[in-house]
């Protein structure tokens, strides 16, 4: 694939990754309201929801799941640099090119995981021992996608930092 290919493909993950970003937001605003209405219910009003609580524990997942591969693509998890100082612009390079290969590897577990438990969910119709007795396949279904949307940012954002980094390298050397 030539980079201008996946420099498309790159900017189209990235387009859905913010997309997912501000539903994540979204959905936030709205488990805080619902606690929010929920805390006045119970403790003014001496009438707490029975749903609140629930609803917004599965939620949580989608806000994590939808979120993830943003924060990844905005650069905002977690670094460790100190280590990385030591060390000169190559050897940081192929510490980036492993930890971004260990990366893909866990989320792929991952995505194989919540892939199995989301179809045995389905297939089993699995819902929730609680009164609102919720799907499971509706609410795992977000995992199944965020990892799969983590992948592909981990994959193309490492794809297209490889392709800059030999293309300088041969501009440099012809």
């Amino acid at each position: 694939m030539n980079e201008k290919g996946l420099s498309s493909i790159y900017a189209a993950i990235k387009k859905l990754n913010t997309v997912c970003a501000t539903l994540s937001g979204i959905v936030l605003l709205f488990v805080t309201f619902s606690i929010f209405v929920d805390v006045f219910l119970r403790y003014f009003l001496n009438r707490p929801s029975i749903w609140i609580t629930e609803v917004s524990t599965y939620l949580f997942l989608y806000i994590i799941f939808l979120g993830t591969a943003y924060a990844l693509q905005q650069g905002m998890h977690i670094h460790v640099t100190f280590f990385l100082d030591w060390f000169n612009a190559k050897t940081r390079r192929m510490i980036s090119l492993m930890t971004s290969i260990m990366a893909m590897i866990f989320t792929l577990i991952l995505l194989w995981q919540t892939s199995i438990m989301t179809w045995e969910a389905y297939r089993e119709r699995w819902t929730s021992p609680t009164m609102l007795n919720a799907p499971y396949r509706y609410i795992y279904i977000v995992m199944v996608f965020g990892a799969l949307m983590l992948f592909l940012t981990f994959l193309f954002q490492t794809l297209v930092q490889f392709k800059v980094e030999t293309k300088e390298k041969t501009e440099a050397q012809g």
